[in-house]
């Protein structure tokens, strides 16, 4: 496993101990469909990005961590940890030791180092990346050997019962089971798993608006509106466990119990899983036009219906709508900041690159990031020594 220069040092002090030294490397994600269906166990399609978080450790009694990107260690012991409300970088390291020991795991203390390459609050799950990389490292040093969805629950656990954002479980599946050059489709309710070979005519782009929200406070408001919805359809009469058992003919009946603003949530979860649907279908069949046009009605509904946009994401999907060679844009991740994801014709990225960047300072005065990813495929883990 290569590592970025910056934890070369770091990595070479780790081999010099008298003890197995581990790697893990867990890609970041992008959400290609399905903006806030995971919670209300609906249906996703994300994919793995070539942006990471390694991670790289021994054995040890106590947990000693140190983050190469702020420049801090965190020492701790590996049992009986306490969530609390403030959230630093290791708060999703403590989450891992509270989630395994949750499932009655016995695994040991590390001596490690990490660092990473994701923008931290670009909406491209820097969070579920470290999350992933430390469960994987983890159980490598500990002779503990777990199937990839239990790995994946775990990270999820960390991050939505230790650290208490109300997150789904797309972030975590994706960097840990995602497949090379294919995006993977979830089905949140019951945790099927589907790959779709991204074909090779389509590039994704992503642009960082240089906007960056914390992703737990949206989620946590988005959520609490999505359960009040939920109990409401109960209390009429529905029967409902979660919305993404509504179908879009009930919309109507959705629209005369609600008031405005939760049934726009529903309708947006709704037709955000019909989405979802014709995608896959669109990709199976290289149907790029189709898919694309999907990708800007997600755009439109987050926009709307949902409101977790923003007036820069807005303009980047405006921008990358009016270049030729762009299928479909649209804002990925929790919203109100981070990226836009565009689907675009490989022999147009190098002219795209350059005019979404320059329109967008021009409109702005921030330079974006935009960066072509690849598709690397999930979490992989090493013995160095």
């Amino acid at each position: 496993m290569d590592f970025p220069a910056k934890m070369h040092d770091r990595v070479q002090s780790l081999k010099k101990m008298d003890r197995a030294v581990w790697a893990a490397r867990a890609p970041g994600r992008v959400e290609v469909l399905g903006n806030h269906t995971d919670y209300n166990s609906g249906l996703v399609m994300a994919a793995t990005i070539d942006r990471f978080v390694w991670a790289a450790g021994a054995a040890s009694d106590e947990v000693d961590i140190f983050s190469l990107d702020f420049e801090e260690s965190s020492t701790f012991l590996p049992r009986g940890l306490q969530s609390t409300d403030v959230l630093q970088w290791d708060s999703y390291v403590k989450g891992v030791y509270w989630a395994f020991e949750r499932r009655k795991h016995a695994v040991t203390g590390l001596t490690g180092v990490i660092h990473g390459d994701i923008p931290i609050g670009a909406g491209l799950s820097s969070s579920a990346a470290l999350e992933v990389a430390m469960v994987n490292l983890i159980s490598a040093a500990s002779g503990l050997t777990l199937n990839p969805k239990a790995a994946a629950m775990i990270a999820f656990e960390a991050e939505r019962l230790f650290c208490r954002v109300s997150c789904g479980v797309m972030d975590q599946f994706t960097s840990q089971l995602g497949d090379p050059n294919s995006v993977l489709a979830i089905k949140c309710f019951n945790l099927q798993t589907k790959s779709i070979q991204m074909t090779p005519k389509l590039k994704m782009v992503i642009t960082d608006s240089k906007v960056s929200r914390l992703a737990g406070d949206v989620l946590n408001e988005r959520r609490a509106e999505c359960l009040s919805a939920l109990t409401q359809l109960n209390e009429s009469g529905m029967d409902l466990r979660n919305l993404s058992e509504i179908g879009p003919e009930q919309l109507e009946d959705v629209d005369d119990i609600l008031d405005e603003r939760l049934a726009r949530r529903v309708r947006h979860v709704v037709l955000e899983n019909v989405r979802v649907r014709e995608g896959i279908n669109a990709l199976e069949e290289e149907d790029l036009r189709r898919f694309g046009v999907l990708l800007y009605e997600s755009h439109k509904s987050s926009k709307e219906l949902y409101e977790v946009s923003h007036p820069r994401l807005d303009l980047l999907v405006d921008i990358a709508r009016s270049h030729k060679g762009v299928y479909g844009s649209r804002m990925t991740g929790a919203g109100l900041g981070g990226a836009t994801l565009s689907m675009v014709a490989d022999e147009y990225v190098a002219g795209f690159r350059k005019e979404i960047s320059e329109a967008y300072e021009a409109q702005t005065g921030a330079t974006p990031d935009v960066y072509v990813s690849d598709i690397p495929g999930g979490v992989l883990v090493d013995r160095l020594s």
